[in-house]
């Protein structure tokens, strides 16, 4: 209390005095990259990737202070931050970004993205992405960059291969309307929790199943409390990397060629890590007795064709005719 005092008195004398106060224009530039996985998660080493390079740029002086484990807040909070200019960066599942920007939904279509991570990385750096990330200037941010962690798959305590397999069960669902709108297509009841939640509540038998790439559903340690895995690469969990667009049109073109020359490499590490950490997991769910079980080629079509053109159109009822343009625009060109 008393240097707060001290501190606010010399302030008011100052003020009375005439003096002006402004930043210190050689103040160096920072940079936080905010997210909520633990240190060492293949999205917090992409993060530290972009630090490196950027620092090790000369044209470009930016101190980079990567932000893991929800330091700076949830996802939400997060979100908001980089919206408003208190974070300059996030990494985060283009899952959360739907409440602010609802197209972006169209990450969450189910049996919809390419199965070949090469084409799936090709067509998140195309034209249509590009139409869907220029949505983002609404709401003060830039879209850089989109980075592959994983296909989903789901766990529960009984194999899900066919339609009658989820009906009735409970399921953790992220907070987006195009996810709780498969969820109901599957005949899961979806309850929207905080990921950290998710455990406990599979644990105790809150909810039933979950979805989300081995790497996530390993590191939560969800083979701990379910029974089986099962391999539907139904859908993607792929990261959005944001930037505060005030924030961004303010930097040097110097800057802005040395975050964006950084991208490809902490793109690249990211998707190496998560397909390591995929090894790793299989590895472990083994041990643990997991019992893993595969899918025909017959049994994920027939989940495709029950599900996917309901999802479909509720995005595209949902978004109205921004919604089918965009969805249109990813289907032109998966299908050349």
């Amino acid at each position: 209390m008393k240097i707060a005092l001290n501190v606010t008195t010399a302030l008011g004398l100052a003020l009375a005095a005439g003096a002006t106060f402004a930043p210190d224009a050689n103040a160096q530039q920072v940079l936080k990259i905010a997210h909520i996985l633990p240190a060492g998660d293949p999205r917090d080493l992409g993060a530290r990737k972009l630090e490196e390079l950027i620092e090790a740029d000369d044209t470009c002086d930016l101190d980079v202070q990567v932000y893991p484990s929800g330091q700076l807040g949830m996802f939400n909070d997060i979100n908001e931050g980089v919206q408003f200019g208190s974070i300059e960066m996030s990494v985060m599942p283009a899952s959360y970004i739907v409440g602010t920007e609802p197209l972006f939904g169209v990450f969450d279509l189910p049996f919809f993205w390419p199965a070949d991570a090469d084409k799936l990385n090709e067509l998140q750096h195309g034209p249509a992405m590009e139409k869907l990330g220029a949505t983002m200037a609404n709401h003060n941010m830039v879209l850089l960059d989109v980075w592959r962690t994983g296909y989903k798959q789901w766990t529960a305590n009984r194999p899900l291969k066919a339609l009658p397999d989820y009906d009735g069960l409970v399921a953790r669902v992220m907070p987006s309307p195009v996810l709780a709108e498969q969820q109901k297509a599957l005949g899961l009841t979806p309850v929207t929790m905080p990921f950290p939640e998710t455990y406990s509540a599979l644990q105790s038998g809150a909810i039933d199943a979950q979805e989300n790439p081995n790497p996530t559903s390993w590191n939560m340690k969800f083979h701990e409390v379910q029974s089986h895995l099962t391999m539907t690469n139904h859908g993607t969990l792929d990261q959005v990397i944001l930037v505060n667009k005030p924030f961004w049109d303010g930097l040097s073109d110097e800057c802005r060629t040395a975050i964006e020359a950084a991208m490809p490499s902490a793109n690249e590490l990211t998707f190496s890590e998560t397909m390591k950490q995929e090894d790793e997991a299989m590895a472990d769910f083994a041990k643990a007795g997991l019992t893993v079980v595969e899918l025909t080629e017959e049994e994920r079509n027939a989940l495709r064709d029950a599900i996917l053109p309901t999802v479909r159109q509720f995005y595209v009822e949902t978004n109205g005719e921004e919604g089918e343009a965009i969805v249109g625009a990813f289907e032109a060109e998966m299908e050349d």
